[in-house]
């Protein structure tokens, strides 16, 4: 048993595995929603995303659709990632490709890599105004080396937790709406244990070639 209020009643979304696959996606989802709305991203802003596992790249997709934001860039080192978010950026960089040649002024970072060295080296081309969010955890320290820059420019650096404030209600209405492809992110679906297990077991194929995978357990 839960608290109804964390309760949701999704039976009028299905009509397929496709929907209960996008379903399964609300919580990664909500995670990247909030962190929109911590980083008050606005029609025009330009967006630089640091790693696009499921968060990263539904941030990257709510940016652009649901909040307005005008230039979307990723950052993010694995290949195929980088090849399964161009879809949803305007460009798709190494963090090698985008430190050396940088798009210029960005409005606003997302950090979900954990690689906070991202934060330190990206701080002179934030924006005054501009706002970084800090989603991954690593349990690596954070150290800044432009305090001026960050003073002199009135930039917020945002730590961004969960999915509170009705998240849940407002993916479960912009998917119904059409509006978030929730499903977009499902790279592997595997039926049952074993084939989790066989996963789990080739750390390369599960980080080198996925985004999302989910689980199908049968009753």
């Amino acid at each position: 048993d839960i608290p109804a209020s964390l309760a949701h009643n999704i039976t009028e979304l299905v009509h397929s595995d496709r929907d209960l696959q996008a379903l399964s996606c609300v919580e990664p989802a909500g995670v990247a929603y909030v962190a929109c709305q911590n980083a008050r991203v606005k029609g025009g802003d330009r967006i630089v995303i640091f790693g696009v596992g499921p968060i990263g790249l539904f941030a990257a997709m709510a940016t652009q659709l649901i909040f307005g934001a005008s230039s979307v860039y990723i950052v993010e080192p694995v290949d195929f990632r980088r090849k399964f978010a161009k879809k949803w950026c305007d460009r798709a960089y190494t963090p090698e490709e985008f430190f050396n040649d940088p798009p210029g002024k960005i409005d606003v970072v997302i950090e979900a890599s954990g690689v906070l060295e991202n934060v330190t080296r990206i701080l002179r081309q934030v924006n005054a105004n501009g706002r970084i969010v800090l989603l991954a955890r690593s349990g690596v320290s954070l150290m800044l080396d432009a305090v001026d820059h960050i003073i002199t420019n009135e930039i917020l650096l945002i730590g961004s937790r969960g999915h509170l404030r009705g998240a849940f209600t407002d993916i479960l209405t912009l998917y119904k709406a059409g509006k978030f492809p929730l499903d977009e992110v499902v790279t592997t679906v595997l039926d049952g244990p074993a084939e989790l297990c066989d996963l789990l077991n080739s750390s390369t194929q599960l980080f080198q070639n996925n985004c999302k995978v989910l689980l199908r357990l049968d009753q």
